[in-house]
């Protein structure tokens, strides 16, 4: 009887059982949200406002270098800091000499905006469904105290209404502008969490007739120029960029380019150039949790303007199922809910004033370089006189599905590599910066040992690695990833070694097979990369390639090991750091800032932006960092791309290794295979091309390899000219037609140095 009823509602018991499975997980997602939130009392008291908004105030000195004065408003808590060497005056926030705002050009909170020294975004609380709020120090601040410092001044600006209180520091130190907010100083007295700072948001706002354009990391680097404001779309849109991943991480927008790089910023900075000055923003200190906001003229106000979001409280959403909240009842969607603690850490930005011959993206560039080099952050990794590498990426196995086991599919086993190295050896190719992809079993399981039988196995790699011994010249580096796991990946533990979101849930996704893949604790990858390194022991002369350990940093609340995104890239550096010390050379597939230190090689940069509307032109400004000290290649492949001249045209712009993506055997192995990026990478049919091209570089660019690029001008849209440190000129074009520039003829879709090597 009992086993026909259950046979009979079998269907609805199932139902139930999902049901109360969907409760239960709401329920506790809830709990878990309620319990990280911030404790509060109801006893705060707004003290009396002391702030006349209508007062104009007057800017006083209140401190001077040799090059720069920094000015300062009591009244308006603003300050304006003065080129001394140019006399251009950048201003904190807007008066109508920069932007009228008499006769209703723009509303009460626009105008509030454009004079605010900076922004909030609050969460109430106690009304913790009800979104985010913004208050403007240009109205909202009606409590401000000052207090004089020996190099400049430090304002506590008081959003009395929310009880939110924020000091910030402004000083000269070393010719630059430092501002800095001390997460001490930063007082919470009611029922409000801060979440977000804007910082001088209309620092050096200009119009249109300055004449200039703004530069932001976005890609390879981009400007939106003001000379073309009149030829955008009426609707215009900003962008955001989150300092090296995407602020709202979710494991499915990490593979995706328009959800997840197109907002991420490898770099954080950003810059103005205004006529012949600029200024160049850096974020020197908490770069982790901060954003580049950048606005042209078109949106909302005819100013173009960008500052620096600072993120001061992890995000999360809570999915609501159907279950009772504080206010209300919910029945699906989800409800954002914030960190329960500040990020424990100091937010700092520097600030740089270039005029003249340096004010531009190029000046920038050096001022960037030279700050990374002075603080040991960016690697001389080209010795003085080294050849020029040939770059290649060799794809070893992948899989292709069968019936009842998958099966591996060699493409370019272990002695044939050694056979490629010898025969470019042959052809007079001795020095290489070569990344083997996929040579391990299980690598999509993302096993991280074991040289796959198919290719040769221990054996096979063992004598790569004595051929190693007698080719010197030639960087061998094993492809690796150990911030990725799945639910079939050896030794990952789900409890302690996966990362999870604020809501102690995952961060992973679901294959259609079953397969869980998960993002991993970065001490688990830290850990993952001893034991690869202890593995990698007997092969001395292999160095590692990693897929993501330059691409993405977040933050884990893995219970076990939590971290900040701040100190997973600690760790990150500490993970790296771990294979200097091995006496391994390192590649790196992204290109995040903090990979710089210790970077031999860095592989698929972007070499374009990933282009928004107000978007005029991509710029090699990552490229112009990186030019002289680490050797690079770009993501566009000579053997995948559809015009191999205009590829290498676009190396020589951006100053990159010529780049192949190739397998041995034939690429029509591929076609059954769920491999897809390849479709012509037979080795043999691209030797006489690729040699071709290298002794083609070889020859004509030998001179400007290991040197730094110092210059990068548009001079049409088709015509570009690129500088070096050493005198020598490269132009470049693009067009169908010759063109011609400072009395030189550049053949259509050619290039010519001007200095040295030969005409292309």
């Amino acid at each position: 009887m009992v086993k026909r009823f259950l046979k009979e509602r079998l269907g609805t018991i199932i139902l139930f059982a999902i049901v109360v499975i969907f409760v239960i997980w709401g329920y506790f997602s809830i709990q878990k949200a309620r319990s990280n939130a911030i404790t509060f009392t109801d006893e705060y008291e707004e003290p009396e406002g002391n702030v006349d908004f209508e007062d104009p105030g007057k800017y006083v000195s209140v401190a001077k270098t040799d090059k720069l004065e920094l000015l300062y408003n009591e009244a308006k808590g603003a300050i304006q800091v003065k080129n001394l060497e140019s006399g251009y005056l950048w201003k904190g926030i807007c008066d109508n000499d920069v932007y009228d705002m008499s006769g209703g050009s723009v509303n009460k909170m626009w105008r509030s905006y454009l004079q605010s020294p900076i922004t909030i975004t609050y969460n109430n609380l106690k009304r913790r469904d009800s979104g985010a709020r913004t208050e403007y120090a240009g109205k909202d601040c009606t409590w401000m105290e000052t207090e004089y410092l020996d190099n400049g001044v430090s304002v506590t600006y008081g959003f009395t209404s929310p009880g939110i209180f924020i000091t910030v520091e402004y000083t000269l130190e070393d010719d630059q502008l430092v501002v800095r907010i001390p997460v001490d100083k930063i007082r919470e007295e009611a029922r409000f969490a801060v979440t977000t700072i804007e910082l001088l948001p209309y620092f050096g706002a200009s119009r249109n007739e300055a004449g200039g354009y703004l530069f932001y990391p976005d890609g390879s680097g981009a400007i939106t120029t003001y000379e073309k404001a009149d030829s955008r779309p009426a609707n215009v849109l900003g962008a955001n960029y989150y300092t090296y991943t995407n602020r709202f991480l979710a494991f499915q927008n990490l593979f995706d380019s328009d959800s997840y790089n197109r907002y991420t910023a490898a770099m954080p900075v950003y810059g103005i150039k205004n006529g012949d000055n600029a200024l160049f923003g850096v974020f020197t200190e908490g770069a982790e949790n901060t954003g580049v906001a950048v606005y042209p003229s078109g949106y909302v106000v005819d100013l173009n303007h960008a500052g620096f979001e600072l993120y001061m409280r992890n995000i999360y959403n809570v999915d609501m199922y159907s279950m009772s909240t504080a206010t209300g009842s919910a029945t699906g969607g989800s409800i954002q809910r914030v960190d329960k603690k500040l990020i424990s850490e100091d937010k700092e930005a520097r600030y740089f004033f270039l005029s003249g011959d340096e004010a531009d993206y190029g000046g920038m560039a050096a001022t960037y370089r030279e700050y990374l080099i002075e603080n040991g952050l960016l690697k001389a990794a080209i010795a003085e006189g080294e050849e020029m590498p040939l770059a290649l990426r060799l794809l070893m196995g992948t899989t292709k599905g069968g019936m009842v086991f998958d099966e591996y599919v060699s493409m370019t086993d272990f002695d044939q590599v050694e056979e490629i190295l010898g025969r470019l050896s042959d052809a007079g190719v001795n020095s290489t910066e070569v990344v083997l992809s996929s040579w391990m079993k299980g690598y999509d399981e993302y096993e991280c040992w074991g040289p796959a039988s198919q290719l040769g196995g221990p054996t096979g790699m063992r004598n790569l690695n004595e051929y190693l011994e007698t080719a010197s010249g030639n960087k061998v580096y094993l492809e690796n990833a150990f911030m990725f796991a799945s639910s079939e990946t050896s030794g990952i533990s789900e409890k302690e070694d996966v990362a999870y979101d604020g809501l102690n849930l995952e961060i992973s996704t679901t294959n259609m097979d079953g397969t869980i893949f998960y993002l991993v604790n970065p001490l688990a990858a830290y850990k993952r990369n001893l034991k690869f390194l202890d593995k990698l022991e007997k092969y001395d002369l292999l160095g590692v390639a990693y897929d993501d350990v330059g691409q993405y940093a977040y933050a884990d609340f893995n219970e076990n090991a939590p971290y900040t995104k701040s100190q997973a890239v600690g760790q990150l550096r500490e993970l790296l750091g771990s294979t200097v010390d091995a006496d391994r050379w390192v590649a790196s597939m992204g290109a995040n800032q903090y990979v710089y230190s210790f970077a031999d090689y860095l592989f698929d940069l972007r070499e374009e932006s990933y282009g928004f509307s107000m978007t005029d032109y991509a710029v090699p400004f990552m490229q112009m960092v990186l030019s002289g000290r680490i050797p690079y290649s770009t993501e566009g492949a000579g053997n995948l791309s559809y015009d191999l001249q205009t590829q290498k045209l676009k190396w020589i712009e951006y100053g990159a290794l010529p780049y192949f993506y190739l397998t041995y055997e034939s690429a029509l192995k591929l076609r059954d295979t769920g491999y897809q990026r390849l479709f012509s990478s037979t080795y043999s049919d691209w030797e006489g091309v690729m040699l071709d091209t290298y002794n083609e570089f070889r020859n004509n660019l030998s001179c400007v390899y290991g040197v730094q690029m110092v210059g990068h001008d548009y001079l049409t849209d088709d015509l570009i000219r690129v500088e070096y440190a050493n005198g020598i000129a490269i132009y470049i074009n693009y067009g169908v037609q010759e063109a011609k520039a400072d009395n030189v003829t550049v053949p259509a879709k050619g290039y010519v140095v001007v200095g040295g090597g030969e005409n292309g």
